[in-house]
Parts: C-alpha cells; structure tokens; sequence
C-alpha cells in the first residue's frame, strides 16, 4: 500500500518506487511505499533516489547531512532550480513535456556526480539555451541550498498590489512546509532588501548573478573579509566586512524563519526595483500598511503580523502602528523610531531617520547639525537605488529649518497614541537612536511594552544578543505563549574590555537610582562635594589640537572605593563662556583605570566612552514643564535663539543621552568638556563623521568652563544598586 507524500515545489518530476510510478502534481504530490526507495527522474537523467518520506527536496537525494559545498548536490540543484524562471519559489518548477525531451537529448553529457561545480556548464548552457531560460549560478543554487539546510525558502520579487493600482516588491521567506500556516514578520526599508543592501536589475542576468555571489560570499567568509561587490549600489567599507547583519535595518531570516515565522521583506517605492519616487507624502506609511494587510489574506499566513525591523525599519513602523492594519498585533522598533501620519507634509517619507522627536534626535541633536549624516545618509540611499528621484531636497529642507517648529513637530511620534504591545531598544552612544526610546517608555499606554538598551552597534543585535527575547515577545503575541515571562528593562551593562551583563530591571529609570553629583573642582578634580572659592576660568581652543593632544579640558575624580553601576540619564550643568558669538559644549565621560588609559567601553572592545551629550550654548533655554529629573527639554526655537555676548558667562544644561557601564574599584571617572567629539589624546577613539561643529565653520576661538563665586559645574549622574546580571546566551 501506497503513502502521499511531497517532493516541495515540483510539478512533473518522475518517480517510481517498486510498482508506484508518476509524476509529481500539481499540489506535489508523488506515491511511496513505506521503508523502500523512491527514484526521481527528468526524462532518461535519473536525478537519484531515497527512502520515501512525507516531504522531499533536492537535498534528500543524496546521503543526509551531505554539505551545500558538496558538487553532487550542488550539480543536482542547480540543473533542477535552472529549469524554471523564478529567481526563488515563487512559482513552482515544472517539468512538462518538452522539458523532459531536453533533458533526454543531453541526459549523456549530464554528469551529476562530477566533482567539479563547473563541469555542468557547458551542458547547462545548452539546455537553457533551448528552453529559452537563464542557467542559475553555483551562488544561487548554494544559497537556496543553504536556506533549505537551514529549514526555510524564499520567493523573490512578489508584487504587492496597493490601494492605487502600484505594486510594491517584496521577498516572503517561508519555513519549509506544505500548505501550513504562519504568523508574519514585516519589514519596509529604504536601503533594497538583497544582501546587504540594494537588488539586481531584474532584466540583468549577470546582476542577478553578481547579487546572489555577494550573498553567498557574505554567509561563506569570514568577517572581516571584503566582499567583492557589482558597484557602488552596495554599500562598502564596513558593511562589506560585517557578518552580523543579512540585510541593512531588516531582522535577519536565518535567525527567525526557522523558528516557523514567515518573513517580508519589503521595497517601497522608488527603492532598488519598486518603480516610484521617493519621498511622495503619506505613501509609504499608506504602502507598508496594505502590504500588512496584505499578508493576512495569503494561503501561507496564518492572519497575524508583526512589523519588525531597526533604525530606518523601526521609523517606518510607527504610523502604521498607529493605524493597525488588519493582522497586525505587535511591533518591534529596534534602535530608534520616528513617524508621521498620511496627512503630514511632504517631508514625512523622507525624513524616517530619527527616533520620536526628529529634531532633536536625527536633525539637531543638542541644537548642532547633523550634516555630515544626513549627507552621507542620503548619498548611500540613492546610489543603492539610482534607478529612482526624491521628491524632497532632504539637506536643503535641513539647512532652511535650523530650529524647532511646527513642521518638525508635525514631523514626531506620538507613541501615547499607540496601544499595541512594543518590543523598543536605545542604542548607547550612537546619538541618533539613543534618546527616542525612553521617550516611547515613557508615554505608551500598553501594559506590553518592554525597552531593551544595547550597544552602539546595535544593527547585528536583533538577530543575535537580543533575537532570543525578541523570539519569546514574538511567540507571546502572535502565537498567544503563555510561558513567557519576558522581563520589562533589559540592559546591556557594560563593564569595560570586552566585557558586559545583561542587567533586568521592572521599570525605566531603575528603581533606586540615586542622581548623584559630582561637582567641579578648582584643581582639576571631580569630587561628590562641592567647593566655594574665588573664580576660576578653564579655557580651551575652540579647535581640535593634533594627535597626542587634549581637546577641550578635563576633571577626574580620586580612585573610587568600590564598584559603581551607572545606568539611566546623566545631565552636565556648566557655566560657559566664550570670545565667539556661540560655543559647541560637547560632555563626554570616561573611565580610566589605575594607570590613567581610558577603559574601552565598546563592546568589541573599541575606545568609547561612558556617556557623551552636546548642546549649542545659543539653544540652552529650557521648558521646565518637559523636563524632567534626569533630563533637561531644551526649546531648540527661533524665539528662544540666544547667541553670545563677548565673554558673556552663562548657564547651561547638558542632555547626556543614557548609557550604562559600571566603574571599578580602583578606577576614576574622568569628565570631558570640548568643542568637537574628537578627543585626540585617547588612542583609537574615532567618533564617527556625523555633525557640523560651530568651531569648523569659524575662526578660532576661546571657550572656558567657570568655577567660584557661586558658579558650581557639576555633572549628574544615575547611580543603580550595583548587581551581577546574567550571560547573554542565545
């Protein structure tokens, strides 16, 4: 007696297992007697055989646990994924009639077992040649191979039909399997969806090649390793040499599908081959949410949805969050947010790059621009997608609004609006998704909203230090798991040299957290008392001195006591002066250790420092009915712009943006004051290139820092109980 079973995404393939021959269906169907080998075959060219079972690939025709490196898996796939046009499963393959007659003709030159890759060639060429279709790539066929291995597929370039007639692209990753159901993540960027970024012209064979060898390279070397890239629609440098992160804002599929979620992956208009212009009002909010809606009616989704995604795959989540699309019952904006409704202005597609509040998180943070970003943030995002135009001149819209206004409020998120349950992380130290989180905190309704604070590389994180407790938030509200317990905070705690903790916490700021201050002192030093005394002028340049040298001045305090965990909000409190008509006041804190070098706090091990916040000394007024303890709400308006007198000495507050780390018995905190984030004098400090500093566009100048005659500076800080946390473990 005969069993059903499933030789996935393969119509007309010939088996025969003893007495029980055919071909495959339409649904995929092939007969097999239990215990015994069924053989499958194209025509005269026998592709191999295995003991039947309910589902069947390429790979169960050779020995289990054969390697996708192997050439008789590789040859097998290859001549099998090379007879059908998709670029993926998004269509079946089928083998009909003339198919079979042309494997027959050539099945003699066919030598499936060779242990070259390249010995398929020739005869490849010929069969695609008269089945007028393109040969896949040893690339191609060892990346499906691989996501087979790991359990899932992909379909590539679906069009997704949207409310005015357009279509969006979009890759759906599936888990293996036939005719089940699954929850669906989504994520929506403005960087292509190909590894790591980008997509192939889809009329370009060579391309498509050239885009699938970067992904294959990309899972097969080793960090730190260039990828050979086709030009400069990817993204070099860094990213090249990445292996954290598939994909550019997007959560990666090798750690998530498996887990059995469907993924899309979404192009809006104007990005990689999605036709349209970039940038057109309320467009890609309205876009990301019919693809939402979508995905529930698909025969492979079970009607739940949850949007996923970083930094610019965070931002866009917000409004459709906010608009709650059929299916859709959680999100995860992952290292920074920000949004805006369909009726907001023209900016709202473009400027997707900061976190709650644009203004002071992506455009101005502290009052100083970010041109440097933004100009190199929008000179990436269009070569990765040349094909298409803007509809906005982002860096012209910047420099005409320098101050805060109603088009940048209009601009924010307003997450007390939101009710579904949120999965947020701040990024430590980046200063452009480290502050819209706690904001988000803050405000939102949801009992379900939980904050995670990382790294300041926090693009790899999602599918790695914090996939898992992503996987159980996913599980909790789209698979209703009542198992879970997934803690509120949780903090990566930095200890210095490599090392760090994951720190749970019930609430934001920590509970028992003591705001600590640690004043300026007349000598150079920082200490938890205060002093009185005659006035004292700290001056320093208002250039960045060569290598070796110290930008700006700098207090330490004695060696400490006993250990110390800092977490939460720092605010510097200083009275400035300087000889130009504004000053950049940029704080940044160290820990240095028993020999004076500054302990690296990045957690592979880079210079960073503790904390750093900036502020223009004009954009210093304060609202009182915003801020808050532990945190200082500067205007940022026109009204309250307020340049310098020559030598004025006035008050300001400096937003430090949260971070964490712990400071060792033995060790001093070391506090920074300076015009730029240089700081020459730490070794292998490279601040990346993001603002335009008031000191680079002007001639020199003095800056100075007073103390005395009741001008107390002071730095205040958020001491936390000090407690061991757990390993991070995946």
């Amino acid at each position: 007696m005969s069993t059903q079973g499933i030789f996935l995404d393969v119509v007309g393939l010939s088996y025969g297992c003893g007495t029980t021959q055919g071909t495959t269906t339409s649904d995929y169907a092939y007969r097999y007697e239990t215990g015994h080998v069924v053989t499958f075959s194209i025509g005269a060219l026998v592709l191999g055989g295995s003991i039947g079972k309910p589902l069947m690939t390429i790979s169960d025709l050779l020995p289990e646990n054969t390697p996708i490196s192997d050439p008789r898996l590789i040859n097998r796939a290859r001549l099998l994924y090379s007879l059908s046009p998709a670029q993926g499963f998004e269509e079946p393959i089928i083998i009909d009639t003339k198919i079979q007659n042309v494997i027959t003709k050539y099945a003699s030159q066919v030598d499936l077992d060779a242990s070259s890759e390249s010995n398929l060639d020739d005869v490849l060429s010929k069969i695609c040649g008269e089945l007028k279709l393109s040969p896949k790539s040893v690339s191609h066929t060892r990346n499906h191979l691989r996501r087979e291995a790991a359990g899932f597929k992909v379909m590539r370039d679906i069009q997704i039909p949207v409310r005015d007639g357009n279509f969006v692209l979009g890759d759906v990753y599936l888990p293996m399997g036939h005719g089940k159901r699954y929850p669906v993540l989504l994520s929506c960027t403005i960087y292509g969806r190909r590894v790591i970024c980008s997509g192939p012209d889809l009329e370009d064979e060579k391309d498509i090649a050239a885009f699938e060898k970067v992904e294959d390279d990309w899972h097969s070397t080793l960090a730190g390793v260039d990828i050979q890239v086709p030009d400069d629609r990817i993204w070099t440098g860094d990213w090249i040499r990445q292996r954290g992160f598939e994909n550019i804002a997007t959560f990666n599929t090798f750690r998530y599908v498996p887990h059995g979620y469907a993924m899309v992956k979404i192009d809006p208009r104007g990005v990689s081959q999605t036709p349209g212009t970039r940038g057109v009002p309320g467009q890609l909010a309205a876009d990301f949410f019919d693809a939402v809606e979508w995905a529930a009616e698909q025969s492979w989704s079970d009607g739940s949805s949850a949007l996923v995604g970083s930094s610019y795959g965070a931002n866009v989540q917000w409004s459709v969050a906010q608009m709650r699309p059929k299916g859709l019952k959680c999100f995860v904006p992952f290292a920074s947010m920000a949004s805006s409704s369909d009726e907001q202005d023209q900016t709202s597609n473009v400027l997707l790059l900061g976190d709650i509040d644009l203004y002071r998180e992506a455009a101005y943070p502290g009052g100083i621009p970010n041109h440097r970003f933004l100009t190199d943030w929008s000179h990436r995002m269009k070569r990765a997608s040349p094909k298409w135009n803007d509809q906005v001149d982002l860096l012209k819209l910047m420099n005409a609004k320098p101050f805060d206004d109603d088009l940048w409020r209009g601009l924010s998120t307003q997450p007390g609006e939101i009710s579904l349950p949120c999965f947020l992380s701040a990024s430590q130290l980046f200063i452009i998704h480290g502050r819209g989180a706690y904001e988000a905190f803050r405000a939102m309704s949801s009992k379900h909203v939980h904050l995670q604070v990382v790294d300041c590389d926090y693009y790899p994180w999602a599918s790695n230090e914090s996939s898992a407790k992503i996987l159980q938030f996913l599980d909790r509200h789209l698979r209703g798991a009542d198992y879970v317990k997934l803690e509120r905070v949780g903090i990566q705690m930095r200890l210095g040299n490599r090392e760090w903790y994951w720190r749970t916490e019930k609430d934001w700021p920590v509970p028992g957290t003591r705001y600590t201050k640690w004043y300026l002192r007349s000598d150079g030093s920082l200490s938890t008392s205060p002093e009185s005394g005659p006035a004292k002028r700290f001056e320093y340049s208002t250039k960045t001195p060569p290598s070796g040298k110290k930008c700006g001045v700098s207090f330490q305090s004695l060696q400490f006591e006993e250990d110390v965990d800092f977490a939460g909000h720092f605010t510097a409190t200083l009275s400035v002066s300087s000889s130009m008509p504004d000053a950049d006041v940029v704080v940044t804190l160290w820990i240095v250790d028993e020999q004076g070098n500054a302990i690296p706090f990045g957690a592979k091990g880079e210079a960073e420092p503790l904390a750093k916040g900036f502020l223009r000394a004009s954009h210093r007024k304060t609202d009182p009915s915003k801020s808050l303890l532990e945190r200082p709400w500067h205007t940022h308006t026109r009204d309250d712009y307020a340049p310098l007198e020559l030598d004025e000495i006035v008050l300001i507050e400096v937003e430090i943006l949260p971070a964490a780390g712990r400071i060792r018995k033995g060790w001093r905190l070391r506090l920074d004051i300076s015009p730029t984030e240089a700081q020459p004098d730490i070794p292998g400090y490279r601040p990346l290139p993001m603002r335009t500093f008031y000191e680079e566009e002007h001639a020199e100048g003095i800056n100075a820092v007073h103390l005395g005659r009741d001008r107390m500076g002071y730095i205040t800080c958020p001491v936390v109980p000090c407690k061991q946390g757990y390993p991070n473990v995946l």
